[in-house]
């Protein structure tokens, strides 16, 4: 059962801790809308694929914001309370270092054992749905971009115009325009519609109830052909499967497979939660400070602790896939690194010698 102080520190974090994750999502939403948007603008994605594209990339870096989340909102939380000369109190009273990791470690463990769940299983997933949206949009080529009242190109076979188009996609009052060999067609039709072949490649393009132009540039003679239905297959760009990126691949199916792409990725998916646990470990120490000092005295030795770990999780990754560290190593002596710079302050936190260190040192700061 939690003490009236473990209660407290634990409300503290958790406040920081969802204040620092919202403004965290704020930014990453801004940054995936403005890509987002600006890929619908140049009809590189379909409108209707914006919003869910939107949701999951966010659910996909959800993960990744979640260790910063939580160290930072820490560092916040204990920071004001070092300010506001609570914590300088409560550890006179006897609530240590020690008392103190029990409260965060109660918030820390299952945010953790959340963000295990979404790098293993919903990352993934949400990876897949990102690459299942953008090979729809490019398997559709340029004609799934198709709208009432503007030019549209089809990738350099033409360009099409319509008036209206219905919920099926079907448009109306048609003007096409393409190149056969040199040769200037042109389609002014009432209807067109885009159907599936035997060929996942190929769409035919079907217009119905229309008039063909073709000749060559310049010249007098154009051929006019009236006609009933014409079909003029248009072929899509070829699209890699989103099973084959690595990141896509779901955890079970790259456990099973143990090759050291693999491994590896399981490694870069495991880290997330880890070093969630160990930065909040850290946020303890790190937060530290003379009473009356800004909550922000420590966050520029934060931000440096944090961007060195992530970078060495990084490097660590890279040099076990070229062969400079073996596969078994990988990135968990970087884990282990942290893990023992954060455990030699709570075993060494309260000793003697360390705290007469402490006390010179904030006597120092004083004159």
């Amino acid at each position: 059962m939690m003490r009236i102080l473990d209660r407290y520190l634990f409300r503290e974090g958790l406040v920081a801790f969802s204040g620092a994750l919202a403004v965290l999502l704020v930014l990453l939403g801004t940054n995936q809308c403005v890509r987002i948007l600006s890929a619908a603008a140049s009809q590189d994605l379909p409108r209707d694929a914006v919003l869910p594209m939107i949701g999951y990339t966010c659910l996909q870096y959800l993960p990744v914001i979640m260790p910063a989340a939580l160290f930072f909102g820490l560092l916040l939380a204990l920071g004001r309370m070092y300010r506001d000369c609570e914590l300088p109190v409560i550890r006179a009273c006897g609530y240590g270092a020690r008392s103190q990791l029990k409260p965060v470690l109660a918030l820390a463990l299952p945010v953790a054992a959340l963000a295990c769940w979404m790098t293993l299983d919903l990352a993934p997933g949400a990876r897949r749905a990102v690459d299942e949206l953008e090979r729809e949009a490019a398997s559709m080529g340029d004609l799934r971009r198709l709208e009432p009242g503007r030019f549209v190109s089809m990738g350099g076979q033409g360009v099409v115009y319509s008036e209206e188009a219905d919920e099926q996609g079907r448009l109306y009052r048609v003007f096409a325009h393409r190149r056969v060999d040199g040769r200037m067609q042109i389609i002014v039709t009432d209807r067109m519609a885009l159907q599936e072949t035997a060929d996942p490649l190929v769409r035919m393009v079907t217009f119905y109830d229309g008039v063909l132009y073709d000749g060559w540039p310049g010249e007098a003679q154009i051929r006019i052909v009236r006609f009933a239905e014409h079909g003029i297959p248009a072929s899509l760009p070829e699209t890699v499967s989103a099973a084959t990126k690595m990141d896509a691949a779901p955890s079970a199916e790259l456990w099973s497979q143990g090759d050291p792409e693999s491994l590896l990725e399981l490694q870069r998916r495991l880290s997330a939660p880890l070093v969630l646990l160990i930065l909040a470990v850290m946020a303890l120490p790190l937060s530290r400070r003379l009473p009356r000092q800004s909550r922000f005295a420590s966050l520029p030795w934060a931000l440096l602790v944090y961007v060195i770990y992530t970078n060495l999780v990084t490097a660590a990754l890279s040099w076990a896939q070229q062969g400079i560290t073996p596969l078994w190593l990988g990135v968990w002596w970087v884990h282990l690194l942290l893990a023992c710079a954060a455990a030699a302050y709570f075993g060494l936190g309260d000793s003697h010698l360390l705290k007469q260190f402490g006390r010179r040192i904030r006597a120092m700061q004083t004159v």
